[in-house]
């Protein structure tokens, strides 16, 4: 996995050698520590294909063929994108409480996405 990342952390726009999966993979290791303008991720990977929230707290999700259970996530924190990390596609992957009973809930995050609203995210 080295060489590969190392390959990933090398990648710069317009790079040649990258497929789509690379080059989401590619962004969001180097995010970890650049701190991307959404704008510069958006150019790079174009429409995510779920979204929540807006450019103050949000996030972006792109599916990908790397691995059908999950899908590559960006946290957005005022205009920028902070961590990265991945999502499960088919299975509860987040907990909420319920107000009137306190119990916690699991639930699916990507059921309450959206699909990307630019104007939220600019």
């Amino acid at each position: 996995m080295n060489d590969e990342r190392k390959r990933l952390m090398a990648w710069q726009p317009g790079a040649a050698g990258f497929n789509r999966d690379d080059t989401i993979l590619a962004v969001g290791l180097q995010c970890r520590t650049k701190r991307f303008p959404v704008s510069d991720v958006l150019d790079c990977l174009g429409v995510p294909d779920r979204a929540a929230g807006s450019s103050s707290a949000g996030h972006l999700v792109y599916f990908y063929s790397g691995d059908a259970d999950i899908a590559p996530m960006f946290d957005v924190t005022d205009g920028r994108v902070v961590e990265f990390g991945t999502i499960a596609r088919f299975q509860e992957n987040a907990q909420r409480v319920d107000p009137e009973t306190g119990e916690k809930i699991s639930f699916n995050l990507l059921d309450e996405m959206k699909p990307f609203n630019e104007s939220a995210f600019k």
